[in-house]
């Protein structure tokens, strides 16, 4: 006679037996997510965030998030409501994509050279793929997404392939020391090609089309050194908004408005330093140069705490677009980052650059923005950048390029830069044009990397540093060992009419 197992051993039996398929099912469940979320992940990198801005709209992807090409969030000051304003170290803000600093991304010189690497570099791929004994051959055999999933959980950042924008930017160009003032969008990678080319199709602010020498032409004569400085000075008028201006002049808080325009309040300065967020600034040593500088100027939240022995410490005047102000992680009406120096805000208007159209249909609340920190700092001085500078600024550099540019206004770095020309005698630009330390760090306070950075996507950058390169007065050597470039300011040269035009 057999031995009966009692019945309530048999239901711990049961049930020990129901709990460890319930186990293996949920084991089952959850590998089968953390496989959909890889395959999510590896196509969304491979089309990258500007893919998605120019399908959807920088809108869509950045209602609030910060601007300036960021992509992540950056910084968030300080923890709960009451929290004092402090300076953050973006570098430890929780989320930040990690990489490889020491990943060098030179800039393109030649269309010649990179197509000649294309080759070289396929071949020692396959190459790659023999030394590691079969494993590379399996590997090329696996659908993309999940090869990058694969590559980015056992190497770190995923390798690029032939094509890609990091490929383009090997460190052995024939030219790749110093920017090359011929770049085009022809001469980029597939990625950024394809996404320069969506912007160039958009026409969000109404640039109206035309064949040469204006919006949307290009195809005129190349201009040397002094005869774009000529026509730069000629036809940008850096100004900024007053009480006067119309609709402004009918509303209540117009008197939060500076009575006069920031050109005649602000300078005239001999030198000047104007200092971009680009990662190349990391680990410069350039600190000093630019604090001995008369008068500074900075970007958006790029910070000097931390970063001092690199950036300098000094600021007079710091440019911000109107994201910024608007973004929650930026803390912009309570954080101390922007209580130093002057600032200037800009935002993105039509073309017409009508100022009834524009106050009623801004890309940010900048003026709600403007208002409620005029009201809580009412000595700091705080001027809003006129919009039809920024697409004089925009014209002229169509005028000079030999295709298409994005139709979309410069970016805050050409923006700046005009600005302290205008007040200035001579103005040393900071990594603007990318030095040997160039890399696909975004900037020099984050931790994310893409080449879009350094060569552009929503702004036309590549054809504003092309333009800059061309004004510059320094030597190469320069731009290679400081990434600084020399620019005389618009009173200190005189240009003849036939000149300017």
């Amino acid at each position: 006679m057999g031995y009966k197992i009692p019945g309530a051993a048999m239901d711990r039996v049961s049930l020990l037996w129901r709990l460890r398929r319930r186990a293996r099912r949920g084991v089952l469940c959850m590998g089968l997510f953390c496989v959909a979320m890889g395959l999510l992940y590896a196509l969304c990198a491979e089309n990258s965030v500007p893919v998605t801005d120019a399908i959807f709209g920088v809108r869509a992807r950045t209602r609030a998030q910060p601007r300036t090409h960021s992509i992540v969030k950056v910084v968030r000051a300080g923890g709960g409501a009451g929290a004092k304003p402090i300076y953050v170290n973006p570098q430890k803000h929780p989320g930040i994509v990690p990489g490889d600093p020491n990943r060098p991304i030179p800039v393109l010189s030649a269309l010649n050279s990179s197509l000649e690497r294309g080759g070289a570099e396929s071949r020692s791929r396959k190459q790659e793929a023999v030394a590691s004994g079969g494993a590379g051959y399996l590997s090329w055999l696996m659908p993309r997404p999940i090869r990058h999933l694969l590559e980015g959980i056992f190497g770190g950042r995923r390798r690029t392939g032939a094509g890609s924008d990091s490929d383009l930017f090997g460190p052995h160009g024939t030219l790749g020391e110093v920017w090359d003032e011929e770049m085009s969008s022809s001469m980029l990678g597939k990625r950024l090609r394809k996404v320069v080319q969506n912007y160039q199709a958009m026409n969000k602010y109404g640039v109206p089309l035309q064949t040469r020498g204006g919006a949307g032409g290009g195809g005129g004569p190349k201009r040397s050194g002094p005869e774009l400085l000529c026509q730069l000075k000629g036809r940008v008028g850096v100004t900024t908004l007053t009480p006067e201006h119309k609709p402004f002049s009918s509303l209540l808080w117009a008197t939060l408005l500076p009575p006069r325009p920031l050109t005649s309040d602000l300078g005239p300065f001999k030198r000047c330093a104007v200092v971009s967020s680009a990662g190349s600034l990391k680990n410069s040593g350039l600190g000093k140069e630019i604090d001995s500088h008369d008068a500074v100027l900075r970007f958006n939240s790029a910070p000097t705490v931390g970063f001092v022995k690199d950036v300098g410490t000094k600021t007079t005047v710091r440019l911000i677009n109107s994201q910024v102000m608007a973004s929650d992680d930026h803390r912009f009406l309570s954080s101390s980052l922007y209580s130093a120096g002057i600032l200037v805000a800009w935002d993105p208007a039509p073309y017409s650059s009508d100022l009834g159209e524009w106050y009623n249909k801004t890309d940010y609340p900048i003026f709600l923005q403007y208002q409620k920190y005029r009201r809580l700092h009412p000595q700091q001085p705080f001027y809003i950048l006129h919009p039809r500078v920024e697409w004089q600024l925009w014209d002229t550099i169509q005028a000079n390029m030999a295709e298409a540019i994005q139709r979309n206004p410069p970016s805050s770095g050409l923006l700046g830069t005009v600005l302290m020309m205008s007040v200035c005698e001579v103005v040393h630009v900071y990594e603007f044009l990318p030095s040997r330390r160039k890399t696909e760090l975004c900037h020099y306070y984050q931790r994310f990397y893409d080449a879009a950075c350094t060569l552009g996507a929503y702004h036309p950058l590549l054809y504003e540093k092309n333009l800059v390169k061309r004004m510059n007065q320094g030597p190469d050597r320069h731009i290679f060992t400081h990434g600084r470039v020399t620019l005389p300011g618009f009173n200190s040269f005189n240009c003849t009419q036939s000149v300017i035009h």
